[in-house]
């Protein structure tokens, strides 16, 4: 199953592409994929490992990427971090709100061709809030939670919520972001922010992703200095370093940026009480990668 989404936009001598990988990545313990895009849990969730998967529509909305010789510092609660080795490639002040659906193109704006050199790092300076629209299939049965409707489909609803909403204590809202049910359901967008990585956890990595390791931090666009609770941070900074650097020359012509967001959506989900079936509050965010290609 793999889609791709272009985002083309004009560099000075230098074409600018982006591509979307949106393949499903769900194969762990107790949870797996199969081509069509079925999932399939089985045991206690709280012995399920990983399963992510590519939503239908994932929209960000992007401040800064730039590459990078050396790795950016990352901030702290009393520094902030340190791009002095980095060049910007996009740099927008009132930020450009990015759909990394597939099959949609888009122009960006505010791009600037970077310079002659081999970089393998990347930043990434993004609002910390995501758009999530996602309609998943289940071999389970899979229940609203607090005994809504149940079925072999879940999906999004029109509806927003902090991820710190969902910490250990219990689901901490009334109602529930997500509904299941049958194939004829129709989903909305479900805005997430970011305010935690876990609970009291306010950065993350470096993880694994496509194209290299990822570390993020969440943080203030005031100061950019790292957050210390929940609600706070308006901003997710971002590096990654890539499996191969970044070479860009004078016979440079297209420059390839890839979103790999076949991470980007999970459940939030809870044992229902049946065997290998679940109750379903919230289809959260997962971690999107970038890796960057010149020819």
């Amino acid at each position: 199953m793999m889609n791709w989404l272009k985002i083309i936009a004009t560099l000075t001598m230098l074409s600018f592409f982006s591509n979307a990988n949106a393949q499903g990545y769900c194969d762990s313990s107790g949870a797996s994929e199969d081509d069509d895009g079925v999932i399939t849990f089985t045991g206690p969730e709280g012995a399920i490992g990983d399963c992510a998967f590519a939503p239908d529509g994932y929209t960000i909305k992007i401040y800064k990427m730039a590459l990078c010789t050396t790795a950016p510092s990352r901030p702290t609660t009393s520094d902030t971090y340190d791009v002095s080795s980095c060049v910007d490639v996009i740099s927008s002040p009132d930020g450009q709100d990015i759909n990394l659906a597939a099959g949609s193109e888009m122009v960006l704006t505010d791009v600037t061709r970077p310079a002659n050199g081999s970089y393998s790092y990347g930043y990434i300076l993004m609002a910390n809030t995501f758009g999530i629209k996602v309609k998943k299939q289940f071999a389970n049965t899979m229940h609203t939670w607090r005994d809504g409707a149940s079925g072999n489909y879940c999906w999004t609803k029109d509806a927003a919520a902090n991820t710190s909403d969902g910490d250990n204590s219990g689901w901490g809202l009334s109602t529930t972001l997500v509904e299941c049910g049958g194939a004829g359901g129709t989903a909305g967008t479900y805005v997430e922010t970011l305010d935690q990585f876990d609970v009291g956890e306010f950065t993350a990595g470096p993880i694994s992703v496509t194209g290299g390791t990822l570390s993020a931090d969440l943080i203030t666009d005031a100061d950019g200095l790292l957050v210390s609770a929940s609600d706070t941070a308006d901003r997710l900074f971002g590096v990654q370093t890539f499996s191969s650097p970044v070479l860009v020359t004078s016979d440079s012509s297209v420059f390839t940026v890839s979103f790999g967001v076949n991470q980007a959506s999970s459940l939030w989900m809870t044992d229902q009480g049946g065997i290998d079936e679940y109750e379903v509050y919230a289809i959260g965010s997962g971690p999107f990668s970038t890796f960057m290609t010149v020819d």
